[in-house]
């Protein structure tokens, strides 16, 4: 069940132009468009804009596009944006597609109007032409990029008369037809009335430095305000990790007095120079918000698509059985570089498990990972559960056991180990709720299975960055 918090959801942009790793193309193995089809990433995505699209001339009046670009094997945009619609909601059913419109050229919003031209009239004709567009190609809705070239083209008339319209013509139709502003900055040729009235959701730009408060003494008002999010390398707190935005949204904010929710989470973008982080973050936010419904739980996709990095912290809480079990994986790969340009990406996951017992971290050398995991797992005053876990890294070292045993029954021994060239990336198991002396329940962990594998690392040829 998504998280009633964010009503518009956890959303993400992807830039069809770009290819990563280079020389690779939408269909590589190896691709960040196969990535997110792979590790199911689109399965965390409510609402996905698609960049950019260009407005072109129509039979009557103007349309949208997607923008025209090239790569390799002949394929087009236009091919990744049928193969991203197709592919996205094979592994989403529920996912929603935003056309992201160019906000630099000739080719904005603002080219909709023409001089001495009836406003209203090409208002009314591109609206009319959208919905079209959308209807056929099975999109949901239009995300405005609100920077650059039509941000000083459009004017304030304009901009009320262009979005007032389409609102009303999305409106008339018999299923729902969405309007997303995302901002990088208030200016004067926004009409703040018509964003407030017309626009389902507002999501600033918040990484490119401009505080909330700029925007809502603008005029935007704070119901719509939705929460602009980038992993990408160069960024500062709280645009650092899942963990830091998530700390930065979960509790709202306050305005005039008043507390308000963010409306949603929108993330600039799947296939950047660190796919495999942003990919991974985005991922992690959408446990955070979305906390898993059962109690199984498995880290193999989020770390699947961080390009399996190694376990380089684990924290374990531990009583007479394994209550929790917690895993920090660290990349050094270029497509997993974090945010700080260090050449490294960390992924801290979700904790699994209650929080019974003592709990005790360890840290794991790179050079020396985890290769064995080993322990017992039986009866717990009636709970099947595991009763203890020893790790074993390749060069021997020991780290544990955790997990006395005491009060346990039906002791039955494990040990999974890593094949050559592999080290432990993840664990996937269950929970099971036990009550406790108090009256209270507590989790502890029922099942656990190490997964091992061999990190992927891709060959970084040349550097391609473009800010939203």
């Amino acid at each position: 069940m998504k998280n009633s918090q964010f009503p518009y959801g956890i959303n993400a942009w992807i830039f069809l132009n770009e290819d990563e790793p280079p020389k690779t193309n939408y269909n590589s193995p190896d691709s960040c468009f196969q990535s997110l089809i792979k590790y199911k990433v689109y399965d965390s995505v409510t609402s996905l804009g698609i960049a950019f699209f260009e407005v072109v001339p129509a039979t009557k009046g103007s349309t949208i596009k997607m923008g025209d670009s090239s790569h390799p094997g002949g394929l087009t945009n236009q091919d990744y944006l049928n193969y991203v619609l197709r592919d996205a909601r094979q592994v989403n059913p529920n996912i929603k597609f935003l056309a992201t419109m160019v906000y630099s050229g000739d080719n904005t919003l603002a080219s909709i109007f023409s001089p001495g031209g009836n406003e209203q009239e090409e208002a009314t004709n591109f609206a009319n032409n959208l919905v079209a567009y959308l209807k056929e190609n099975g999109m949901n809705g239009l995300d405005v990029d609100w920077e650059g070239n039509v941000s000083t083209r459009m004017t304030q008339s304009q901009f009320k008369t262009l979005f007032s319209t389409i609102r009303s013509v999305f409106d008339k139709q018999p299923v729902k037809y969405y309007l997303s502003f995302t901002p990088a900055w208030p200016t004067n040729s926004i009409d703040y009335p018509t964003v407030n009235s017309a626009f389902d959701f507002v999501s600033p730009q918040f990484y490119d430095g401009m505080p909330l408060s700029e925007f809502v003494s603008a005029g935007i008002s704070p119901e719509k305000i939705g929460y602009g999010a980038q992993f990408e390398p160069g960024n500062a707190a709280p645009n650092s990790s899942a963990q830091q935005v998530w700390k930065k949204v979960s509790n709202g904010f306050t305005s005039n007095g008043t507390s308000y929710d963010y409306q949603d989470i929108f993330m600039w973008r799947f296939n950047s120079g660190n796919f495999q982080f942003e990919q991974a973050q985005f991922m992690i936010l959408n446990q955070l918000a979305n906390p898993l419904p059962s109690n199984t739980f498995d880290d193999t996709p989020i770390v699947g698509a961080a390009g399996n990095p190694n376990i380089t912290q684990i924290t374990i809480r531990s009583g007479d059985v394994l209550d929790a079990i917690q895993t920090v994986n660290t990349g050094t790969g270029p497509y997993n570089t974090g945010t700080q340009g260090n050449n490294t990406g960390v992924f801290t996951l979700l904790q699994h498990g209650g929080d019974s017992g003592v709990a005790k971290t360890i840290d794991i050398p790179l050079n020396d990972p985890i290769v064995a995991v080993s322990g017992y797992t039986g009866v717990w005053y009636g709970w099947r559960c595991v009763l203890q876990i020893t790790l074993i890294g390749k060069s021997g070292a020991s780290y544990g056991p955790f997990g006395t045993m005491n009060g346990s029954a039906m002791q039955t021994p494990f040990k999974q180990s890593a094949e050559a060239g592999q080290s432990l990336v993840a664990f996937k198991g269950a929970t099971v709720s036990v009550p406790l002396a108090n009256g209270s329940h507590t989790e502890v962990i029922a099942s656990l299975n190490a997964v091992f594998a061999k990190p992927f690392v891709a060959q970084k040829l040349n550097e391609k960055t473009l800010s939203l």
